[in-house]
């Protein structure tokens, strides 16, 4: 699950810095064996997956892969430590992180993990790691968790982001039901909770922004809203120079090897409609211009090509890019009629347009 590995990272971080904190206290001082565990526990997780990840790399064959999967950690093997640490309704900041590592490091629904976060910690400010995890994406377990931190914590920056989360999480299902709930929660971040500070920098208006322009204007059925670069040759271009066409944007980077592969279909299809009117852009997210124009000279892609400052374009921000490569295809009338399609899908998508403007 993609919010996994900054997870981890931060929970391998936390673990040793509370170890860390407690080095140059008494060996009687409460807790140290438990922050200990904690953090031994993290850091076998973390060398497991490790070792799993080299034996995939070095996988030959279709048993050694499924051999080397196997090596992954399993959440049955660590819950028994997790449960040690949660024993006896612990409110502490073990039990806090070693809660937040069931939830975001083993993706686990196990129902004690639950009952001890709802039960011990939606009302106490050791809940910020867990809820600051989320704000990445969290599994739908979770959900419940949030909506009580939401609505009982006593913290104005734990709600925050807690509605925040949720609002992600209902983003991240890109379907009608999720992006109503989802502009529900980014609404209310902007409206309570718009200048708490956000745990990178920036407040979680900020980290709202984006997610809350695509739901207003970057649905499928809305007016594409106004998109500006520059060509190859540094003249500036919008969607606007091609109104009357329907119009496939397709924002990619070289590095990507999705986009990569879908080169040679595209390369059919824009021969396929050159005659018709038509246009297929390409906006690159590469950093360096040069990379894309080299990257040209030995790949064939005879269409129209921007580029304004890649992965720091306006367009790419403005948009909300949040993936590549991401598809959206634009009727003549300059109405976003699909998303995020590729391959046979994006060809039929774009006949079907071309055939209502006859």
């Amino acid at each position: 699950m993609r919010f996994r590995f900054a997870a981890l990272w931060a929970l391998a971080v936390a673990a040793g810095s509370l170890v860390a904190q407690d080095k140059d206290k008494p060996a009687s001082a409460p807790n140290t064996d438990r922050k200990a565990q904690l953090d031994a526990m993290i850091k076998d997780f973390v060398a497991a997956r490790q070792e799993a990840g080299k034996a995939m790399r070095a996988a030959k064959s279709e048993a050694e892969q499924k051999a080397a999967e196997e090596k992954m950690p399993k959440a049955k093997d660590f819950l028994p430590r997790v449960h040690a640490l949660i024993a006896g309704d612990a409110g502490d900041e073990v039990a806090a992180e070693a809660l937040a590592f069931a939830v975001f490091g083993l993706d686990s629904t196990d129902k004690q993990v639950f009952d001890a976060l709802a039960k011990t910690f939606v009302k106490s400010p050791k809940i910020e790691r867990f809820v600051q995890m989320s704000l990445g994406g969290a599994p739908d377990a979770a959900k419940p968790v949030l909506e009580k931190v939401l609505a009982d914590n006593p913290s104005r920056e734990l709600k925050g982001m807690a509605a925040l989360a949720l609002g992600t999480m209902a983003f991240e299902k890109e379907d009608g039901k999720g992006a109503q709930e989802a502009l529900m929660y980014f609404e209310r971040v902007e409206k309570d909770f718009a200048d708490v500070k956000a745990p990178r920098g920036g407040t979680l208006a900020d980290m709202a922004k984006g997610n809350l322009f695509e739901l207003k204007n970057l649905a499928i059925g809305m007016k594409a809203p106004p998109a500006e670069s520059k060509t190859l040759d540094g003249k500036k271009t919008s969607l606007a120079d091609h109104a009357g066409k329907v119009v496939v944007l397709d924002i990619w980077a070289t590095w990507c090897g999705p986009c990569r592969a879908m080169i040679p279909h595209e390369r059919e299809m824009v021969e396929k409609f050159k005659d018709k009117p038509f246009a297929f852009i390409s906006v690159s997210a590469d950093d360096e211009k040069k990379e894309l124009e080299d990257f040209l000279t030995k790949e064939k892609m005879p269409w129209i090509h921007w580029w304004d400052n890649g992965g720091d374009s306006a367009l790419l921000k403005q948009w909300n890019v949040r993936f590549f490569p991401t598809v959206y295809v634009i009727d003549a009338k300059g109405v976003i009629r699909y998303k995020h399609v590729r391959g046979k899908d994006l060809e039929e998508a774009v006949e079907k347009l071309l055939a209502e403007k006859k």
